[in-house]
């Protein structure tokens, strides 16, 4: 079904293919020159159900309809979308989204504004990220890139949320989630999503995963930090939810040994405390200094990843 989107300050409209990168960059289907806006700032997809937007960890936040953007959503016809300080406006040619008859848990996977100030609580934390991504860009045109990283974030919802994750935000090419609790039966679904994340790509089935190994012999490598830890879990800002504490801080870490360290998926002792047969499942790493940490995080990488 036909789409586009139209600049509100210029009224220039924009056709929308099977991916469009919205940006100041040049090669962006939907070049902006606000200042506001990042080069790659977020991408619209068109899938069965409809358009679907993400935010490409832009500086300055992606909202339809006043509400962040914290993972992918469908737009409907007449939604607001706010990049920076520029405004644009979703219109398909039947006046009418292909998304309409979803049920709304379906037609949006964005964060809510919570009236409750953010609460600390033990949570589960999963920060995954793709390695080499840089490297890979420059491999693709601009509308790839917003394809290769749309393919992701759908596989990253799905899986996350299969295993009951909650997805605080997506960051370029990262994903930051948790889980309320830190019980094994939570840890196992943490683990299993982390193994998901990995599955997907030893097996790409998407179009541009697939022209991306066909052409280059590239296939996306994810790598995956595990943790547990209090956080503090709330609304932050104008319809954004999110977690902050210093777990989160060091999950993020943890999965930043997983270059150095040549391990794709790594966990911290605190993950692993009291989990079954825990020295056979669990290889030591060793002990690691982290920014903003004084002591040394321990950490452990799954056996057979």
């Amino acid at each position: 079904m036909p789409a586009l989107v139209r600049d509100l300050t210029s009224g220039t409209a924009y056709e929308l293919g099977e991916a469009s990168l919205i940006g100041r960059g040049e090669g962006a289907s939907v070049r902006l020159s606000d200042a506001s806006v990042s080069r790659q700032h977020a991408s619209i997809r068109h899938e069965q159900a409809g358009f679907w937007i993400v935010d490409l960890g832009s500086a300055n936040g992606t909202f339809v309809n006043g509400m962040a953007v914290a993972a992918a959503r469908v737009l409907r016809h007449g939604d607001r979308i706010r990049l920076g300080n520029a405004m644009l406006a979703f219109e398909e040619e039947s006046g009418t989204s292909a998304a309409a008859g979803l049920p709304p848990e379906e037609r949006t996977q964005i964060s809510r504004l919570s009236p409750e100030p953010p609460k600390g609580e033990p949570v589960t934390i999963l920060v995954a990220d793709l390695k080499g991504f840089t490297a890979i860009c420059a491999l693709l045109t601009a509308e790839e890139t917003a394809a290769l990283l749309s393919e992701w974030y759908a596989d990253c919802d799905a899986i996350l949320k299969r295993h009951g994750a909650t997805i605080d935000k997506f960051i370029g090419d990262g994903v930051f989630a948790y889980w309320h609790g830190t019980g094994s039966e939570t840890r196992k679904q943490a683990l299993l999503a982390a193994v998901g994340l990995r599955a997907v790509e030893a097996a790409p089935a998407s179009p541009t995963r697939l022209r991306l190994k066909s052409r280059h012999g590239v296939a996306l490598d994810c790598r995956v930090g595990l943790h547990v830890g209090q956080a503090a879990i709330g609304a932050m800002g104008k319809g954004i939810n999110t977690a902050l504490g210093d777990a989160v801080n060091i999950a993020f870490r943890i999965e930043g040994l997983t270059r150095a360290l040549e391990r794709p998926v790594l966990v911290s002792a605190a993950f692993i405390e009291g989990w079954p047969d825990a020295d056979r499942r669990f290889e030591p790493c060793g002990f690691h200094v982290v920014k903003g940490q004084t002591e040394p995080v321990e950490v452990f990488a799954p056996a057979g990843l």
